[in-house]
Formats: structure tokens, sequence, C-alpha cells
């Protein structure tokens, strides 16, 4: 694994970051990212339409519905993205992972990069129905659901917001001891460090903590997934403790 900065690593998707590479040929700039996280956080910039050479269009992508196959097409052509943007995302995602990433800032609505709600075009009058993901999200969250994700309009709502920190910061802990490998001990010990975030992660969970016939990595893979999951159910509560959800700091590196 690559070895990791100082700062917590956040994957973004570029047009958040001053770059050109919308299907409009503008950008979504979100400040904060920029002026205030760049402090905090290593911002490591993610373009698939860039690294795919798919050209900046004055159109946007689609994502299209025929049956149950959703394809991604620049309308503009006809030319079909799906295959290739998969393929990438596949390996795009392992590389960021491997690379020490603690989360990922999505971009709304985005055929590629949208998390929820997303435009589907179906059949041949082109209708359509808001409850698609972006392509790249799509896979990447599939593929690793115990990264921390959020879109960028929500980190103008303080909750999200804090929570999403929660949940980085939570993270990141557990990839400085994933680095040098678990065992029983390290796994009861991040338990016992996190459990006022973590107080009501079931039962089950806790009991698979001394699960002795598992290995340790096993078991902290499981453990770090079904607890992002819990902390993100908790959007519906105050669960989430000061103590996690600060506004990002230089020092959060430290923890």
């Amino acid at each position: 694994m690559t070895a990791m900065t100082s700062n917590p690593k956040l994957a973004v998707c570029s047009c958040l970051l001053k770059k050109r590479n919308r299907h409009n040929g503008e950008n979504a700039e979100f400040r904060g990212l920029n002026q205030d996280w760049s402090e905090s956080f290593e911002l490591v910039e993610v373009c698939p339409e860039v690294e795919l050479d798919m050209g900046v269009s004055s159109s946007a992508l689609r994502l299209i519905k025929d049956q149950e196959r959703i394809s991604l097409i620049n309308p503009e052509n006809g030319e079909d993205h799906t295959e290739a943007m998969i393929k990438y995302a596949e390996e795009k995602s392992d590389y960021l992972v491997a690379s020490g990433i603690s989360g990922f800032v999505f971009s709304k609505d985005s055929p590629v990069f949208g998390l929820e709600k997303v435009m589907v075009y179906c059949g041949e009058n082109q209708l359509t129905i808001t409850d698609g993901a972006g392509m790249f999200a799509k896979v990447f969250t599939t593929l690793y659901p115990q990264i921390p994700v959020i879109e960028d309009d929500d980190l103008n709502d303080s909750h999200k917001l804090g929570n999403f920190i929660a949940r980085v910061t939570l993270y990141n802990r557990w990839l400085m001891i994933d680095k040098t490998g678990w065992t029983e001990e390290k796994i009861q010990n991040f338990h016992s460090r996190n459990r006022k975030l973590l107080e009501g992660i079931s039962k089950e969970m806790n009991s698979n903590l001394i699960d002795r016939s598992r290995h340790p990595d096993f078991i902290a893979i499981d453990y770090i997934t079904e607890a992002q999951k819990y902390l993100a159910d908790s959007l519906k509560s105050d669960i989430v403790s000061s103590e996690y959800n600060q506004k990002p700091e230089p020092e959060l590196a430290n923890i």
C-alpha cells in the first residue's frame, strides 16, 4: 500500500476545484474545498472525462435506460462511454483506495459523479426519472462501501457536513492502524477508543469483534464497513459526537 501523507486524503471531482472540465466547459468550484479544506486535507482530483479523453462537450452526458440496461451516452454524437467508464471506475477506485483516501466528495446531479437522484432518460420518448446514480459513483460505492462519501451540495448543510467529517475522522483513524496490520487487541482498542461515537452499533457486530475463528484483518474491514453504514444512517439523528464533527482543522491530521 502507498504510504500516506500527514493530512488525510479526500478524493474530489476536479470540477469542484477550479478545473474547467464539466460538460459545458465551466466549473462548479466549491470555494470551501480550495480555501479551507486544502489546509487540513490532501485533495486528490479525479476527472474521468479528461482521463478517458472524452473531451469537453457543449451538452451533458446522459444516463439512458433501455429496458434494464443503463448506458452513459453523449447525446450530441451518440457515443457510448459505458464500458470505458466502468473499466476506468473500477481501476481508479482501486488506485484511490490503495493510495489511502479517507473520503470522496462527489458532484450532485452528475451522470458520472452523482450519488443519488440523478436524471435517467428512459425509452424512445426519453421520459426522465430522477432515481439514478452517476456511473463512476455507483462503481466506487459498490466496491468500497466503507469509504465516507458526500455530494458537494451537502457541504452547505452543517449537519450533513459534520456527519461526513466524523466518518472521515473515524476512517482515517482506522487507516492509520490498517497499514500496520490488525490484531485482536488492536480491534478492541479501536472499538474502545471510538465507543462514544459507535455506542449504538449492532450487538451482532460487537460479538464479531471476539470471533477468533476469523482473521483480524477480515473482522476489521467488516467492522469499519458496518460502522460507516451506522454513521451514515445516523444523519436522521444527533448521534454524532462533537469530538468528531468539528470543522476541518490542520490538527485533524494527527488523530
